[in-house]
């Protein structure tokens, strides 16, 4: 039977400081069922797990957050400095809130690399930690050859400043950039459907992406980090190269890394089987 479509008419909610987020429970009941917490990535929500939310619906007790801004949390607090704190708290409020146990942790791009600092910063909450192209470092540097350079970044945030969220949501979701592994019918329905989860979340939201969590610099952090770890990375992906999980896979202890061959950015939508598969071996081995 299909598991039941998630829609923000459905959403549980949960008081935080300076706001509410939302959050869905699906599949299995038994309470000695695997939990597996799902955290989407920018600009999408909790509904972009669709085929995750359908394959897992009789393998695990499954937790989908909505990170604040997104889906149907509350928009991001006022003058919100350090976003990726903030996400990594809520993530904790909730976790602590449901009374979880060792949960496998799945983060995908920006929600990669909160899912990266919530395991290093609170390794007690985390039994396993799987991470779809995210990153400790989003931007370029002397030292870090992977990401956005200065321009990359100018065009997303002019986008946002000359065509507001329509004009950003066009950049994010360029489909010669991040669905060339679909025919061009598969990359027009899904472009559809994140399309409308970007306006959803508006352009405040996204912008707390390129202009903070972009700032950020987590590699520090990655030996802190006692989870095992599952790193899949896409080919072909241009937001986050392939490169930055080797650098993961050889700084993070206990990590094990997964290419995704012929793989885009979205490769949880454009090739579920694939990372559905990767990600079941891994919660049960």
């Amino acid at each position: 039977m299909p598991a039941t479509p998630l829609s923000l008419d459905r959403a549980r909610h949960l008081d935080v400081p300076d706001g509410r987020i939302a959050y869905y429970e699906t599949g299995l009941t038994d309470p000695a069922a695997p939990v597996i917490v799902w955290v989407h990535g920018l600009p999408l929500d909790s509904r972009s797990w669709a085929a995750q939310r359908e394959f897992f619906a009789t393998r695990a007790r499954n937790v989908f957050l909505d990170l604040r801004g997104y889906g149907a949390s509350s928009k991001l607090p006022p003058d919100v400095s350090g976003v990726t704190a903030l996400y990594v708290a809520d993530l904790a409020v909730l976790i602590q809130h449901l009374g979880l146990t060792a949960p496998l942790l799945v983060g995908f791009a920006s929600a990669g690399h909160v899912a990266l600092r919530f395991a290093a910063e609170h390794p007690h909450l985390v039994g396993k930690l799987a991470v779809i192209n995210g990153s400790p470092k989003f931007r370029r540097s002397a030292d870090w050859p992977y990401g956005f350079d200065e321009k990359g970044i100018a065009h997303f945030t002019d986008a946002a400043a000359e065509g507001g969220i329509e004009g950003i949501t066009d950049a994010v979701l360029d489909p010669e950039v991040v669905f060339a592994d679909v025919d061009a019918a598969r990359a027009a329905e899904l472009g559809a459907w994140f399309r409308e989860m970007s306006r959803d979340a508006g352009v405040r939201t996204l912008l707390g992406f390129f202009e903070d969590i972009s700032l950020d610099d987590d590699r520090a952090l990655l030996p802190a980090i006692e989870a095992p770890t599952l790193l899949m990375t896409s080919t072909i992906g241009q937001e986050v190269p392939s490169g930055v999980s080797l650098y993961l896979r050889t700084t993070i202890a206990r990590a094990r890394l997964a290419e995704l061959p012929g793989a885009d950015h979205f490769a949880f939508a454009t090739r579920p089987e694939l990372v559905n598969s990767l990600l079941d071996a891994f919660l049960t081995s």
